[in-house]
């Protein structure tokens, strides 16, 4: 039996997130020391560029020292981010006490009852009918460490324009006698069987960008092997935060409703990363402008970082029209809990269009 923690793309970065992320990774080594993990696998983008890999591997390694100690075997493969602004081969660097498995195509370790088949990024896995993987050892179960998309597992869109991932075909599974597919690049989790085996993205450990992928409790996956199968376990992370996203529609003299801002500040946690969308037909940019930076205000005593953005419409003397004000009265009836995103989203928008068609017809009168 073998118990192994996946997780990927933590991306650390030496800037202001750095003690941020130093956070989170502290609590994946204690939650390793804890489960006592024969392997702990990192699947790639665990720095976010070149640059931070250069300046911060050293003294990231020797946070893993303690739990190398224990007998913890800490695999790390290089994502795409490692190479970020730099040529430079990562097969020549040594991160002692973490085995680091930046050979191409692949390396092939042992911990325990399992070994990892690792498979640095690549652009293209076209060649891998060609590469020469000895035998899965009787006894052990095997553990494909990939930084990767699957078509199966996630078909899109790709997370990031700057940079192509390799498509990696299922078939190099079970060919290789894989019997976990421990997947990184993927910031958001999730989980399937391919062609017998069990693939998953253990999803971004921590928050690492205002996007709607990032949402949702920061999770690392506890993995364990015996002769019945494997099985997968969530273990949440509490240093992590979250991404919270709100879109708040502001009245007509571009004004928050203070019910709506003292349950977003109320639902703000300290670790959080919390971006706000302030949308509407409004008579006074300027005055949308201070809510916002009022808000903004608000937030950066309540969360990590705060990022609040207008997306408003100008539109002149519509407070004193009448039908106007009778059309957001009838709208502010049917207004949806914010947890019912996708119609929170349609009420947000038919109360956008409603105004700016009413402002539109207020001109043609004029």
């Amino acid at each position: 039996m073998a118990k192994i923690l996946h997780t990927a793309d933590l991306h650390i970065t030496d800037g202001e997130e750095k003690n941020y992320c130093y956070g989170v990774l502290d609590e994946i080594i204690a939650l390793a020391a804890a489960e006592r993990a024969d392997a702990l696998v990192l699947a790639g983008d665990l720095f976010d560029s070149f640059g931070d890999f250069e300046a911060l591997r050293k003294e990231v390694c020797r946070k893993f020292e303690p739990l190398a100690a224990t007998g913890c075997r800490v695999i790390y493969i290089p994502g795409n981010h490692e190479a970020r602004g730099s040529q430079a081969d990562l097969s020549a660097y040594n991160l002692d006490p973490v085995l680091f498995c930046a050979a191409r195509p692949f390396s092939l370790v042992e911990a325990g009852d399992a070994e990892f088949l690792c498979v640095p990024h690549a652009d293209s896995y076209d060649g891998y009918r060609d590469w020469k993987v000895p035998p899965k050892q009787s006894g052990l179960c095997r553990v494909a460490v990939v930084h990767a998309l699957n078509s199966s597992i996630y078909s899109g869109p790709e997370e990031e324009t700057d940079s192509r991932t390799g498509v990696m075909d299922e078939d190099i599974f079970a060919r290789f006698g894989v019997d976990y597919a421990a997947f990184g690049h993927v910031h958001s989790g999730r989980q399937q069987t391919l062609g017998g085996v069990v693939a998953c993205y253990p999803g971004s450990p921590r928050v690492w960008r205002a996007h709607p992928r990032e949402a949702g409790q920061k999770s690392v996956c506890l993995v364990e092997t015996s002769g019945a199968g494997v099985s997968v376990r969530v273990l949440p992370l509490k240093a992590a935060g979250e991404y919270r996203e709100y879109s708040l529609p502001l009245d007509l003299a571009g004004a928050l409703a203070p019910a709506a801002v003292e349950k977003l500040l109320a639902a703000a946690g300290a670790l959080d990363l919390v971006a706000v969308s302030l949308t509407g037909v409004v008579e006074d940019e300027n005055a949308a402008k201070a809510s916002a930076e009022k808000l903004r205000e608000g937030l950066a005593g309540r969360c990590r970082l705060a990022r609040v953005t207008l997306d408003t419409v100008v539109a002149a003397a519509l407070s004193s029209n009448a039908l106007a004000r009778a059309f957001l009265a009838e709208m502010d009836k049917l207004e949806p809990e914010q947890a019912d995103a996708a119609g929170y989203r349609r009420w947000l928008l038919a109360r956008q269009y409603g105004l700016e068609e009413l402002a539109a017809r207020a001109g043609e009168a004029a």
